[in-house]
């Protein structure tokens, strides 16, 4: 739109932030470089540069292009002689968009998803000659760990648990004796740490499940089901990951035997459907209170933040147990069920609009 037809707050919006010219910094130049001979990837990477570089840059516009072309173009940078650069120079630019996007919770998840994601494929790429990425790695775990607790949960809690890196790094290491695994294991020490803390924050489950139980648990025990989610076994867990010391060589190998954040999702995900199939001796598989206890705990895993990776799939369950329900007993005892489902999806809908 030609600038004399433009309203005049615009019109001084436009020459605010309006910049003469602008390069690629010297520093980031080797990214085109790396690539100088494929002349698509080039351009693209040229571009996408520019804009990083632009001082008003967008990043929710730059961190999906960025996302994409990392992981596209990883296997390209990995061949090339400069690797472990290009590697800290793009884990760089994601933890400047991480750092500058701070305040904005949703930009933030993105900057940090779209890090690991690049990382666990660099490994993946690497991981044969891990060794010659001792220096760069050590600098990435020791720069992510001087993120705040609120970055570091979405490490906790993300698609790209640290675990996986861990395993690969551990992997190479037993076959590799002279890499150095400490700046590794003090990141994911605290990790681990931050996700048994925040697990211990919510209340404990086996009590909560019985008081809201109730009657419909009075002949029925459920504590083999809780136990590994219990406060007690957290606790326990988080003992053990304080104790690890940097000097222990099996320090990584102890903490990763410990359930991650992942781990203890999949208990949670795995209770439902126990809950319908372990039932007291002697009892029909219809009874009516089966069904009631599975939707209690569906409503839980709801009303748990920390669960939201499998909050999708725990709506589509409390629709079958919810059509079970109303062919088994009559509204009014299923009335608070039904309540608190639509309550639910009113507030899952923008989320979940399928």
């Amino acid at each position: 739109m030609p600038i004399e037809h433009t309203s005049s707050a615009l019109k001084a919006n436009l020459q605010e932030t309006a910049v003469a010219e602008v390069v690629i910094t010297p520093e980031l130049t080797p990214l085109c470089d790396m690539v100088a001979d494929f002349r698509g990837i080039h351009r693209n990477i040229e571009d996408l540069l520019l804009e990083i570089c632009h001082p008003f840059r967008n990043w929710s516009l730059l961190l999906p292009k960025l996302r994409a072309f990392v992981l596209k173009n990883s296997q390209i940078y990995a061949k090339h002689d400069n690797v472990a650069q290009g590697f800290s120079l793009f884990t760089g630019i994601f933890l400047q968009a991480a750092q500058e996007v701070q305040k904005n919770e949703p930009l933030m998840g993105l900057a940090m998803e779209s890090l690991l994601a690049y990382v666990q494929k660099f490994l993946s790429l690497v991981e044969s000659r891990l060794i010659d990425f001792q220096q760069p790695l050590d600098q990435f775990f020791k720069a992510l760990e001087l993120l705040d607790d609120e970055a570091i949960m979405l490490m906790v809690q993300g698609h790209h648990p640290m675990k996986k890196m861990a395993q690969i790094l551990l992997r190479y290491s037993e076959n590799n004796g002279d890499f150095d695994l400490s700046s590794t294991t003090s990141l994911f020490q605290r990790v681990l740490t931050l996700n048994y803390t925040y697990w211990l924050s919510e209340e404990d489950p086996q009590p909560w499940f019985q008081k809201e139980c109730g009657d419909r648990c009075t002949d029925w025990q459920a504590g083999s089901r809780f136990s590994a989610i219990s406060h007690e076994q957290i606790r326990a867990h988080l003992e053990c990951t304080k104790n690890i010391t940097l000097k222990d060589k099996h320090g990584l190998k102890t903490l990763l035997d410990l359930p991650a954040h992942m781990d203890i999702v999949r208990l949670y995900k795995d209770i439902p459907s126990q809950l319908v199939t372990e039932l007291d001796p002697g009892k029909n598989k219809d009874d009516r209170y089966v069904e009631t206890r599975k939707l209690i705990f569906l409503f839980r895993i709801m009303d748990t933040p920390g669960l939201y990776l499998i909050h999708e799939e725990s709506l589509r369950e409390i629709n079958r147990s919810l059509v079970s329900l109303i062919k088994k007993q009559p509204y009014e005892e299923i009335e608070s069920f039904l309540l608190t489902t639509m309550q639910l999806l009113k507030e899952n809908v923008k989320r979940y609009p399928h």
